[in-house]
């Protein structure tokens, strides 16, 4: 009572003071950031998209050795584009054991990763690679694999014919045509490990692509077959320069890679056309690898790390492939998008493997990047993309802030009469949501805190069919049943934008509202609340009996005054199939200090 009393009293001032042309702010904060606006633009085209994928390298037996149907749901949940992310590029291994001597090959040594390799093909999977950690013993200055030790130069021609005959042979035992071979595997900073390791400088790779490796693969008639170059441990085009400036090795040179050790990219870290000679040589360049090696998180802070990680590679560094360390691997650890239990036969998804599904699952090989604002406020990250060949586009956004972020986007040179969100963050993994119709020119979105949602749409559709339902809460003829608990305010409208009708609670109880509405698919209630973000609660039902608690967002709260703010709730998912019912429930100690302006409910129709 006492609160009650005193909110009276700071109306009846505030109220005073606004006709005095005077606006009273109180004790309230700050003002809410306004929506930010972001347009696309469908023909500043960028780079073309090679793929988004994952290694499978030294690593094909977390998968094989997984009993079924485990090992074929793992499969399906990287490289299917339906009911999984559809990684469209797989990364192997070029073995060291794979020749014993010069001429004499092996390539039957590794039936995990050719399994691996065709179950990916038989997925869609068409940009199969393979990099090669070590060239075998023999060949090497220090007589193993491991520890680094260059390529001998009297082996040079050997070890061409090794890769050429790899290409070969795994197209003959195996029917894997490889998309790429990489020539060796960060060969700047593995001299002192104990895996498979090589070096190799400039002067080498130069030397190798010219007068080795062109001639090895016209003979085993794989010519037609890309030759991956650098892959340096960190981000540099550095070892490959050489060969790039060499119109002769050049020629032998297709892809430009990189990884991104020891730190994740981000941003501002990343020096300005990094890749700039491989790029004005008409080359393409991929980052092949990264990961987390030093701890454990399955959440949305390593999603949102690697997701950011991602749309800096895609919009400052203008890559045309990405691609994780590790789709699957055992242990708990940050090296894989999956987590596998070989002993428990098990496995477990991180939002790792969603947030990076945000890109691909939806961005296609053979997609455009297009011109878009690539962090239209603080903490918020978008990129768009585009099939030339079908007017389907994806826009992605991470929002990296604690608030919900309000994006009005603008199509420039093209239209679609809605756009289809698909939400991760800690309740939801890849959510589809309400469509978004255009309005007014822009389509006006809502990105939850902390989360990545793709945006998809065809330029051409035409708007949803939707019915639409409003209610004002003038009157309870368009709500199905409520609890006694509520009545109708119309007082101190002036704090509310005007509303001169809004449901409150009478006492301090649970109270709630029903909508039924056949086919319901989603909300929109605004609310006006004193400065207290908790107590506001959705369900859905089909029979208006078992209720089932709905994932919503809410709008960063915009003050209206006397320390009352507006804000926007609505499902961050669709509702499920069958919904009919739409419970709304306030709860809270002070019975005035949320209040219900406005409903609108959509249907499929």
């Amino acid at each position: 009572m006492m609160r009650e009393r005193w909110r009276k009293r700071a109306g009846r001032t505030a109220l005073a003071a606004a006709v005095a042309g005077t606006l009273l702010m109180g004790a309230a904060g700050p003002r809410a950031e306004a929506a930010a606006g972001a347009s696309i633009n469908w023909t500043d085209v960028k780079q073309s998209i090679d793929g988004i994928g994952a290694s499978q390298a030294g690593w094909s037996n977390a998968v094989y050795d997984l009993p079924e149907p485990q090992r074929s749901q793992v499969m399906d949940l990287l490289f299917r584009q339906d009911s999984g992310i559809g990684l469209s590029i797989l990364r192997g291994a070029v073995f060291s054991d794979y020749s014993a001597a010069p001429g004499q090959y092996s390539f039957g040594l590794h039936p995990d990763q050719a399994w691996v390799m065709q179950q990916a093909k038989a997925r869609g999977v068409d940009k199969i690679v393979a990099s090669a950690w070590s060239p075998p013993a023999y060949m090497k200055t220090n007589g193993q694999t491991t520890n680094g030790g260059y390529l001998k130069q009297e082996n040079y021609g050997d070890f061409a014919a090794l890769l050429s005959q790899f290409v070969k042979q795994y197209k003959a035992l195996y029917n894997i045509d490889m998309y790429g071979v990489s020539v060796a595997n960060e060969p700047n900073s593995m001299t002192f490990l104990s895996w498979d390791s090589s070096q190799w400088n400039s002067t080498n790779f130069q030397v190798f692509l010219k007068d080795h490796l062109k001639q090895a693969m016209v003979a085993a008639g794989v010519q037609n077959t890309k030759v991956i170059v650098g892959e340096s441990s960190w981000w540099s085009e550095d070892l490959v320069k050489d060969s790039l400036n060499d119109p002769l090795s050049a020629e032998r040179l297709d892809i430009v890679a990189g990884h991104n050790y020891p730190v994740p990219v981000v941003n501002a870290e990343l020096p300005s056309d990094p890749f700039a000679t491989a790029q004005s040589k008409g080359k393409k360049v991929w980052m092949t690898e990264v990961s987390k090696v030093d701890g454990y998180d399955p959440g949305m802070g390593s999603g949102l790390k690697f997701a950011k990680q991602l749309h800096t590679f895609m919009t400052k560094t203008g890559v045309n492939a990405w691609l994780y360390w590790t789709g699957a691997i055992p242990g708990d650890n940050d090296e894989g998008l999956i987590n596998v239990d070989l002993a428990a036969g098990t496995y477990k998804l991180t939002k790792r493997y969603y947030t990076i599904g945000n890109y691909s699952k939806f961005i296609r090989p053979g997609y455009v990047r297009i011109g878009m604002p690539d962090s239209p406020q603080s903490g918020l990250y978008t990129s768009a993309y585009k099939d030339p060949a079908t007017g389907k586009f994806v826009i992605v956004a991470v929002n990296d802030s604690d608030a919900t972020a309000e994006l009005n986007l603008t199509p420039a040179g093209f239209s679609a009469g809605s756009i289809t969100p698909f939400t991760t963050n800690d309740s939801l993994s890849l959510a589809k949501g309400q469509a978004i119709p255009l309005s007014g020119g822009q389509y006006q979105t809502r990105i939850p805190a902390k989360s990545v949602v793709t945006f998809t749409g065809q330029n051409g559709s035409p708007a949803p069919a939707v019915t639409t339902v409003t209610d004002e809460l003038n009157d309870w003829s368009k709500t199905f049943a409520h609890t006694a608990g509520l009545a109708f305010d119309s007082t101190n409208a002036i704090y509310y934008n005007g509303d001169a009708s809004r449901v409150k609670r009478t006492a301090g109880t649970t109270e709630s509202l029903v909508y039924k509405l056949p086919g319901m698919t989603g909300f929109n209630a605004s609310l006006y609340q004193f400065s207290i973000w908790d107590g506001v609660a959705f369900y859905s039902s089909s029979d208006g009996v078992s209720w089932t608690p709905v994932v919503h967002v809410s709008t960063p709260g915009v003050y209206t005054g006397s320390k009352w703010y507006g804000k926007q709730y609505s499902a961050q998912s669709l509702l499920p199939a069958g919904t009919q019912y739409l419970k709304v429930e306030l709860s809270g100690a002070d019975s005035w200090e949320k209040q219900i302006s406005r409903i609108v409910l959509t249907a499929s129709s």
